[in-house]
């Protein structure tokens, strides 16, 4: 996927309905594509192929009917229309189902476009997530990145909590294996 810069100069960040997120797959996979592609570490190793990737959001499919996962995304703006374009970046907000934790969900697959990075999409998309959780009485908040990366700094500036650091979890997406930073923030705050 190709984005004219000039097109995303203002992506809206929406949420997809269901049959919205259906259709939305394949920029979805050509997004989490793009990600590996540019060394991001979101599961998936370099090489990772679009319809592997396809895949992976096809299987959310389920969670995204009955409402466990809310996929919020940012799209380029075309002729000045914020939101009518290819989509830029994504967010997942991830509701537990336990019965004891009903305050509780993870945020995943914070993705930007290589073409959008370090414009302040990541950081709108997670403020997008956080407010959706916080209208649905999810107050704590639970995610992780690979420790060291703009990600990483990303969280803390938003005022996430480091709540530990395990050695060798995963590889990168350039195959080399690579701490894991585990963050939690209470939105109470």
């Amino acid at each position: 996927m190709t984005i004219d810069r000039d097109a995303t100069t203002s992506p809206e960040i929406t949420e997809l309905e269901p049959e919205e997120y259906v259709a939305a797959i394949p920029e979805l996979a050509a997004l989490l594509v793009d990600a590996v592609e540019g060394g991001a570490s979101v599961n998936f190793l370099a090489g990772v192929t679009e319809p592997e990737a396809r895949a992976w959001w096809t299987a959310r499919i389920p969670e995204v009917a009955d409402g466990t996962t809310t996929v919020l995304v940012a799209r380029s703006a075309v002729d000045g229309r914020p939101g009518a374009g290819s989509i830029v970046g994504s967010t997942l907000l991830v509701r537990t189902r336990n019965p004891n934790a009903p305050h509780r969900a993870e945020i995943g697959k914070v993705i930007v476009h290589r073409s959008l990075r370090r414009r302040g999409l990541g950081r709108a998309l997670m403020e997008a997530a956080e407010a959706r959780a916080l209208a649905d009485g999810r107050w704590l908040l639970i995610l992780d990145t690979q420790a060291g990366t703009a990600a990483d700094a990303l969280y803390r500036s938003m005022g996430w909590q480091e709540l530990g650091t395990m050695p060798n979890h995963a590889y990168s997406a350039a195959g080399v294996l690579s701490p894991t930073t585990y963050f939690w923030k209470d939105l109470r705050r």
